[in-house]
């Protein structure tokens, strides 16, 4: 279990260069803006939508632009969310932790989370995924990515920035068993292999789930 005051500071420390190297990744993944607008057009019009680690808020924007005005950017990491609303001031952004969410039960109508689980073991993913399942509404939809594979990898160095962070690369098959277990169905799983020059090596998992 890695602790979470180590994903604070290494996301403090490195949010400004994080913003100025990702703000645009999404114009160079064609994929995940074909997923994202089609999560907006089902969703836009439901309710609150929430993305869950959001950092500087490039996917909190797209989502926004896609119709999902009704959307609130949230992250566990404070210097995350004073560069979102720096950047996208007209967007709402918020401090939370995704092991344990500051909202009532069924608050919010969908909800999305890109990478946002990538620095949890699996006992942690669970307890993440049973927080999402209690703060949405019944029938709301949960989208979420993730590094797929078995091995942990450890940065000391992120924009030539010193930081100290594992990053978890994840089964598919064992995500998914975790979120039957916290009582989400899965619609869609769909793994991709990286964008060259683009994107860190590995396969991409994508996962579109209901609340039961």
């Amino acid at each position: 279990m890695q602790p979470k005051e180590k994903i604070i500071t290494t996301y403090n420390a490195t949010a400004e260069s994080y913003a100025a190297t990702r703000i645009d990744e999404l114009s160079k993944k064609h994929f995940d803006r074909l997923i994202l607008k089609e999560f907006a057009r089902l969703n836009k019009d439901k309710g609150i939508c929430a993305d869950f680690g959001c950092g500087p808020g490039q996917t909190t924007k797209f989502l926004f632009d896609a119709g999902v005005k009704n959307i609130v950017g949230i992250d566990i990491s404070p210097g995350m969310v004073k560069v979102a609303r720096g950047i996208f001031p007209y967007i709402a952004f918020e401090e939370g932790d995704l092991l344990v969410l500051p909202y009532n039960e069924s608050h919010f109508a969908s909800a999305v989370a890109f990478y946002a689980i990538v620095h949890f073991d699996y006992n942690q993913i669970g307890q993440a995924f049973a927080e999402v399942n209690r703060v949405l509404k019944k029938g709301a939809h949960f989208l979420f990515s993730f590094h797929v594979g078995q091995e942990t990898v450890h940065f000391d160095k992120a924009n030539d920035i010193d930081v100290d962070i594992d990053l978890h690369f994840l089964q598919t098959e064992r995500i998914q068993e975790l979120l039957y277990s916290n009582n989400f169905k899965i619609i869609d799983t769909i793994e991709r292999f990286p964008y060259p020059d683009v994107e860190y090596a590995t396969k991409r998992a994508y996962v579109w789930a209901e609340k039961f």
